[in-house]
């Protein structure tokens, strides 16, 4: 099935640059944009900000990053940013709002599944309530 616009969750952690890295070589062949999606989970007791280039040189960095690494695999991407209360629903929103036909995200311990209690909260509201194809992948292990 060719793949048009893809959305992955990025958090700058090394096994969130490995998962966009396998997303940007799963999505080139099919020509496919690729929403890369920053989260900043905020708790109930503040209010929701809206995000702003050069307001948070932080989050300014890790879009930077993200951009770079998908420029260099030649992959045509876009950023969002969000702020949001659980990392799940804010997925499954972004995924909608944009029409995309594949979300990836980092895949649980596989020894703890495939029992639900296996799966963290948000992994499965994005499994249940997604109307599109959902790829949990597990990059291989780094070197140390």
């Amino acid at each position: 099935m060719p793949y048009t616009h893809a959305l992955t969750v990025y958090d700058g952690t090394p096994e969130a640059d490995d998962l966009l890295e396998m997303v940007c070589r799963i999505v080139r062949p099919h020509r496919a944009k690729l929403t890369i999606l920053l989260v900043r989970l905020v708790p109930l007791t503040q209010p929701l900000p809206e995000y702003g280039a050069g307001e948070d040189a932080e989050t300014d960095a890790l879009v930077a990053r993200a951009n770079k690494l998908a420029d260099r695999l030649r992959v045509k991407s876009a950023h969002a940013v969000r702020y949001a209360r659980s990392l799940g629903s804010v997925v499954v929103a972004e995924a909608r709002a944009h029409g995309v036909d594949l979300v990836a995200l980092l895949a649980p311990d596989p020894d703890r599944l495939p029992t639900v209690e296996g799966l963290e909260p948000d992994t499965e509201i994005v499994l249940r309530e997604a109307t599109c194809a959902v790829m949990l992948c597990r990059p291989g292990r780094r070197q140390r």
